[in-house]
């Protein structure tokens, strides 16, 4: 059974009712409502029926005629086969009623600048050339919207954004919420503010638009969104041009950002006598069955449990995960025991407590009484800063783990902290969820702990954990997001020793970048921790590439140590060819 542990008003923090965060656990937000993206019979029949080997081929098509009159259609065809059309007519139904949605059109961005700045601050030649390569992909990921969708919303899965906008790539054809962080952070030091801006204003229209920022934004993400890095992107976009009227205008959808995840994501745990408050992964109840975009794969796996409730909590508890963006891994397997790995039916991501989302949230909070504060709005700053403070709290006293040196993810259900290496056990540092003052010493417990761990040992990157489920976000693959977090993490502690670890891990990272670029000329999603350079594995779809998120991430890291590393003509990435090389 799917728990839902309801929220309750702290009176020892008044700050919660303050900002209108006990209330409900879920408030009135938007899902979809479509009979054919969504839910209903046409959309089981062609998903189970396998038309399209990718599950979300489907639900990205253009509907040629009305949803009434396709839906009517359907109905004719179901009937005049007495229920049953063979797969040809499925076929010749789909092709006579669907087809390609053409919703984006190629986009160059005006900003885009072959030869920024960023180019100078790295002094090897070679990851010089690399670095500008890079920054060319910008310009062929570039798209816009076609208005068309504005006048015939109902024909496309697609929901409508302003501005041109970069695609993570492959079959990735829209925005996604927490892939635009690192593309938005790389735009910036590629000089592109104008695309910067667009693409973060895109997000605020569809917070204004439906409450909330959908896992991306096709209509059949709604119910989940993504790792809430809006209020981070809003920081970096100010930071690098200080223009606060732009930040006046905006603050206001930051706020109601937040607000949504108080009002829709809270969970109260109970440690020592105390109650703390902090956010889990939800998607909204609501919204039934499996997800459409990968509907084959859920459903068939739903098929080994024994009753329709049961598969119900599993479809809500698969978007729950899919709202991490770490869609799936062995961190959201909950098994009998700590022993039994469990596989995709043990995904229970409601009741754990992730160490990311709390500590980004926390940074968001922070975020917010910031630019409060530069508004001169003392009274909303510290009504946020308040709150920013307690949740740094709740994050020591839960998921910090003083035996072992390291914030854990915390099962909320069985009261436990779950002893697993993830990269994102470092969020609270990069994130400044930790005190300046307390960072290094924090920052030298980590160290052991991840040292200890095996993790850093593999020339290709940090894997996603070192348990190999089969699941993507697992070992062997190595994720460009949380090569950022981790080093970012620890280069920002303060700790001497940690920023060392940070170096060698940043370095291992653009080797293995650069490796693939030169052997494939592709930037790939995600890459192998034992292979370096080479694309990593499982998962749902094909390794994709393009990749906005991987372009961010070396480019944030080449301005940051680009100025320090040189790479030999010929080399075989290894931990101490690295160490020779700093």
């Amino acid at each position: 059974m799917l728990m839902v542990r309801l929220p309750r008003c702290l009176p020892l923090y008044p700050v919660l009712g303050i900002l209108g965060a006990c209330t409900n656990a879920f408030t009135a937000v938007p899902v979809c409502n479509s009979s054919i993206y969504c839910s209903g019979d046409l959309l089981h029949r062609v998903q189970l029926a396998r038309i399209f080997p990718d599950s979300k081929t489907f639900v990205d098509l253009k509907l040629v005629y009305t949803e009434n009159e396709t839906l009517a259609d359907y109905a004719k065809l179901i009937h005049d086969t007495d229920q049953n059309p063979t797969l040809d007519q499925m076929k010749k139904f789909v092709d006579a009623h669907f087809t390609e949605g053409n919703e984006l059109e190629v986009w160059e961005p005006p900003d885009f600048d072959p030869d920024p700045p960023i180019l100078d601050r790295i002094v090897d030649p070679k990851l010089r050339q690399f670095a500008k390569n890079v920054i060319g992909l910008w310009a062929k990921l570039g798209r816009k919207a076609n208005p068309d969708i504005l006048s015939n919303p109902g024909q496309y899965s697609f929901i409508y954004v302003p501005n041109g906008f970069i695609v993570p790539g492959g079959r990735f054809k829209e925005l996604y919420y927490w892939d635009s962080y690192w593309m938005v952070r790389g735009l910036l030091l590629s000089n592109m503010t104008e695309t910067a801006r667009g693409m973060i204003e895109n997000l605020f229209h569809l917070v204004n638009e439906i409450g909330y920022i959908p896992n991306g934004n096709r209509i059949y993400y709604m119910g989940r969104s993504q790792p809430p890095l809006l209020a981070a992107m809003v920081a970096s976009y100010f930071a690098a041009t200080g223009d606060l009227g732009w930040l006046e205008q905006h603050v206001g959808t930051v706020e109601k950002e937040l607000n949504y995840w108080l009002n829709n994501k809270k969970v109260t745990v109970e440690l020592d006598k105390k109650k703390y408050v902090l956010l889990r992964y939800l998607s909204d109840i609501n919204f039934k069955g499996p997800r459409p975009e990968s509907y084959f794969e859920d459903y068939t796996h739903a098929r080994i449990l024994t009753d329709e409730e049961k598969r119900e909590d599993f479809y809500t508890e698969m978007k729950s995960a899919a709202e991490s963006g770490w869609d799936f891994s062995s961190r959201w397997f909950v098994t009998a025991g700590d022993d039994i790995l469990g596989n995709i039916t043990d995904v229970h991501a409601s009741r754990i407590i992730p160490v990311d989302l709390n500590a980004i949230f926390a940074g968001a909070l922070q975020h917010a009484g910031d630019f409060r504060n530069r508004l001169k709005d003392r009274r909303m700053a510290q009504k946020w800063y308040s709150l920013a403070k307690y949740w740094r709290r709740a994050i020591q006293q839960v998921l910090w783990d003083p035996v072992d040196g390291v914030w854990y993810d915390y099962d909320s259900m069985a009261n436990t902290r779950r002893r697993h290496f993830y990269p994102s056990c470092a969020t609270p540092l990069w994130t400044d969820s930790v005190d300046k003052s307390e960072a290094p010493k924090y920052a030298s417990l980590l160290v052991r702990y991840l040292l200890s761990s095996g993790a850093l040992d593999f020339p290709g990157g940090i894997p996603a954990s070192i348990l190999n489920s089969g699941e993507q976000w697992d070992y062997p693959n190595a994720w460009p997001p949380t090569q950022s977090i981790l080093i970012g993490g620890l280069d920002a502690s303060g700790d001497t020793e940690a920023q060392h670890l940070a170096k060698e891990q940043a370095v291992l990272w653009i080797c293995a970048n650069y490796i693939g670029y030169n052997n494939w000329k592709k930037m790939f999603e995600k890459y192998s921790a034992v292979q370096p350079g080479h694309h990593g594995s499982g998962g749902e779809y094909t390794v994709q590439d393009g990749f906005g998120w991987t372009n961010g991430v070396v480019l944030e890291l080449l301005d940051r140590y680009g100025k320090e590393v040189t790479i030999k003509e010929h080399f075989q990435i290894s931990l101490p060819y690295v160490r020779q090389i700093l």
